[in-house]
């Protein structure tokens, strides 16, 4: 094993599903939680029903089968530094609203999320 130091990288997980897949909604926040310990920059995208976990309580009741309940991930996310960001459209289509709306979590139209999104390394899930 190297003594060296591992260098900062930024990372993007864009989030697309919620009810229907616990694991798929744990996924990113697992490796998010991993890249944060390690020092890294990591923003979670929400589009499409994944829009649904920047609901307040709605991570409440999602658990996984194979991973920690969501609730516990998100907010070691969250403290870990975290970013969130949230599609308007689709925001608008699940109902979240600025009310509703976890701390932390952000608005992130198409424009911020493909800024966001420069020299990050993506995945989607």
């Amino acid at each position: 094993m190297s003594n060296e130091k591992i260098q900062p990288a930024a990372y993007m997980f864009t989030l697309t599903s919620f009810w229907q897949d616990p694991d798929r909604v744990a996924i990113p926040l697992v490796l998010g939680n991993s890249a944060l310990a390690l020092g890294h920059d990591v923003v979670i995208w929400l589009t499409l029903e994944g829009v649904n976990l920047a609901k307040a309580g709605a991570a409440d009741t999602i658990i996984p089968k194979g991973f920690p309940p969501v609730k516990e991930l998100l907010t070691a996310f969250i403290e870990g530094g975290g970013r969130i960001g949230v599609c308007p459209p689709c925001g608008k289509v699940h109902g979240v609203t600025d009310g509703i709306m976890i701390g932390k979590a952000e608005w992130m139209g198409a424009a911020a999320m493909v800024e966001a999104a420069q020299g990050r390394t993506t995945f989607s899930f």
